[in-house]
């Protein structure tokens, strides 16, 4: 049997050359992929950590500039009268007091003492609060007059 110009044997499309080609490239890559990704991941870890080192040497030289300022007996001195209300010998403070702060002129205690009240009240139980308030309900704060608000005299009959 002879080929001829028309009876030429098909080439094939891949040749083996090109197939060998891609195998070499597919096991360099299976090999070089692990150590791609680590040495990305090393990277951003490098940018993690200069990051890290930059806000911390700002904050030291935040932290040194505070020092600074408190080896001033000035700002010492300064920030003793703003922050403890600090005087000097012979001097007369003025303390102003905004009058929403002040609550109806009570005392610490009184203060203290109103909010141990409500911590008991919150924690007894309900039926004793139930209780409280039928004995209460019968009683008056005179005992001459009628908790309803109604006055009534002795003389005058008892209603129907």
């Amino acid at each position: 049997m002879t080929f001829g110009e028309g009876g030429a044997a098909p080439s094939p499309t891949i040749s083996l050359r090109a197939l060998g080609l891609f195998l070499v490239a597919l096991v360099a890559f299976a090999v070089l992929a692990p150590t791609l990704r680590f040495a990305v991941n090393q990277q951003e870890q490098l940018r993690s950590l200069n990051a890290r080192v930059s806000d911390a040497r700002e904050r030291n030289g935040d932290l040194e500039r505070q020092l600074a300022l408190w080896q001033d007996p000035q700002y010492v001195q300064a920030q003793a009268r703003d922050r403890l209300g600090f005087v000097m010998p012979g001097e007369v403070p003025y303390v102003v007091v905004d009058p929403e702060t002040i609550t109806g002129g009570e005392s610490e205690a009184q203060i203290e003492a109103a909010e141990r009240a409500a911590d008991r009240a919150a924690a007894t139980p309900w039926y004793l609060h139930v209780w409280g308030s039928v004995q209460v309900a019968g009683t008056s704060a005179t005992g001459d007059e009628d908790p309803s608000g109604l006055t009534v005299s002795p003389d005058d009959p008892p209603a129907p």
